[in-house]
């Protein structure tokens, strides 16, 4: 049964100035692969095959523009708890907050849900098996507040499928969807 999600793919450049984030102040963990580096904007989870095929169908109807991004700062999950996630921001601005909601809307016309948590875009850095102790990843998180990236153009989507293997999730593409240029 796949497991889908909804993302924007990083351009490479992108990915190189994410990935210089890597350093050893971090207790041990596991760093994203450059591959993996992506924005979520829905996830799906797992579902038959048929209804894969229907949510490809389905998202080749939204209609947004494309649109400038910024990855911009550092932060946790869960954000006032022991941190399991270490992720780089995204600035949640209007045209990323109308791809969010045109990709959800277009879902529940057809009558599929929308993902019930609240959108908070970010790129996932770094896994824990276990919440860290609190403040152990603190002086990371300060020496890099200030991390950003040149916005870069979003003009493309993608549904993701996600195999789960036992070192690390694979994902393919099993759609890509072109945003106006307006």
């Amino acid at each position: 049964m796949p497991r889908l999600f909804i993302a924007i793919d990083l351009p490479d450049a992108v990915k190189d100035q994410i990935l210089s984030l890597r350093e050893h102040d971090l207790p041990p963990g596991r760093w994203s692969r450059r591959e993996a580096l992506h924005l979520t904007l829905h996830f799906i989870g797992d579902v038959p095959e048929g209804v894969a095929r229907a949510y490809q169908r389905v998202l080749g109807a939204v209609d947004t523009a494309a649109f400038d991004l910024r990855i911009q700062g550092v932060g946790q999950f869960p954000i006032n708890d022991r941190p399991r996630v270490i992720w780089a921001g995204v600035q949640n601005g209007p045209e990323l907050r109308a791809l969010h909601e045109a990709v959800g809307s277009a879902l529940e016309r057809e009558g599929f849900r929308r993902e019930r948590r609240r959108f908070h875009p970010h790129v996932t850095l770094m896994r824990f098996r276990k919440p860290l102790r609190r403040g152990l990843a603190s002086r990371w998180l300060n020496a890099h507040i200030d991390f950003t990236v040149e916005p870069f153009r979003v003009e493309k989507f993608a549904l993701y499928e996600s195999d789960l293997q036992p070192s690390s999730a694979v994902y393919s593409k099993r759609g890509v969807y072109a945003l106006k240029s307006r």
